[in-house]
């Protein structure tokens, strides 16, 4: 499965967020209930969310370092 995609779309002149992945595609005005959407359809189809679900987190920079 490939990562999922989340972007702003506009329908019937209302912005609404259109996350997809995987052939699942979820569209909700509210960014969360997409996302809790989404997540609740891929578990339906048994589908694994890359990550098992675990928001990306920012790496280390050189000022993370020790020292530094």
């Amino acid at each position: 499965m490939d990562l999922p995609t989340a972007e702003l779309v506009i329908r019937d002149g209302q912005p609404v967020w259109l996350i997809q992945c995987g052939g699942v595609q979820v569209e909700h005005s509210d960014r969360h209930t997409a996302a809790a959407a989404f997540i609740d359809e891929c578990q339906r189809r048994g589908l694994q969310l890359p990550g098992g679900g675990v928001q990306p987190r920012r790496g280390p920079s050189e000022v993370d370092e020790p020292g530094v």
